[in-house]
């Protein structure tokens, strides 16, 4: 399983039409061969609480983001790639702890889907007029900062709240 297409090509050919070879972009298309479209669900993380940093609120048990009130259309993938880096304390996450935290699966070496998901959620807090972005740490991974400023100081130390 890779989101990289010279990947899979390069499997196919080292099968050499010996047995039966499956190849799925990501965990989410393995899902929805294996099981029938209303059994795909990500269940709730129990006793997860909502995260809150600025006017960005993350909420996983209702599976919601929004941005000043305003719910944010983000995918499950980009919905947990937030959560993970909203949450306290803020730090960089390397590709691999934000491919296991979004995808559930292990991470391959290919930071071409952390990178994908990454570009789609910045493109979504671009257009809510959102003040955190996600950071780049090259070779290493990404961060969420704040560049509103008021949010750290209304909300205390590093800018994040645990709402209960």
């Amino acid at each position: 399983m890779t989101s990289s297409r010279s990947k899979r090509v390069q499997m196919a050919r080292l099968m050499g039409g010996h047995g039966t070879l499956l190849m799925f972009p990501d965990l989410e298309s393995v899902r929805k061969v294996l099981f029938s479209e209303t059994e795909v669900t990500t269940p709730a993380i129990p006793g997860a609480e909502v995260v809150a940093l600025g006017r960005l609120v993350v909420d996983p048990d209702r599976q919601q983001v929004s941005w000043a009130g305003m719910a944010l259309p983000l995918t499950r993938i980009e919905r947990e790639m937030l959560a993970a880096l909203a949450s306290p304390p803020l730090r960089v996450w390397t590709y691999g702890q934000l491919y296991g935290r979004a995808w559930g699966a292990d991470y391959l070496d290919d930071a071409s889907a952390v990178r994908s998901a990454v570009k789609r959620l910045r493109a979504k807090l671009r257009n809510a007029s959102a003040t955190v972005m996600v950071e780049s740490m090259r070779g290493v991974g990404f961060s969420l900062v704040d560049t509103g400023g008021e949010a750290s100081a209304a909300v205390g130390d590093g800018g994040v709240a645990l709402v209960r």
